[in-house]
């Protein structure tokens, strides 16, 4: 079973990637048809695995508890940053998570 500064180091690195990803977004969007299909290939990949990776990192350990009231707080705000980005999200044709966007927190 994994410690809880295995846990924290965890959701930390999911919440970073989260926050990156979600930030470089617009930019992606803007330069969506000018990238090669191996780069939106990859870039899309990547997405998805971060996806998953809310689906089954973050949003168990939110829910369990098990994540720090910063981490609780910086998660909601992650959240509630995919539901804004949802057209850009649908207009790449990226993943959306399987966990609910709204009413959180």
């Amino acid at each position: 079973m994994a410690t809880r500064a295995e846990t924290d180091l965890k959701v930390e690195r999911e919440l970073k990637s989260l926050r990156l990803f979600l930030e470089t977004l617009p930019e992606l969007a803007r330069e969506w048809q000018d990238l090669g299909d191996g780069e939106r290939a990859s870039w899309s990949r990547d997405w998805d695995q971060l996806m998953g990776a809310v689906e089954v990192v973050l949003h168990p350990r939110y829910l369990s508890g098990a994540m720090t009231i910063n981490q609780r707080t910086r998660y909601c705000e992650l959240l509630s940053k995919i539901d804004q980005a949802r057209p850009l999200i649908r207009q790449l044709n990226l993943y959306s998570p399987l966990v609910p966007l709204d009413n959180v927190g």
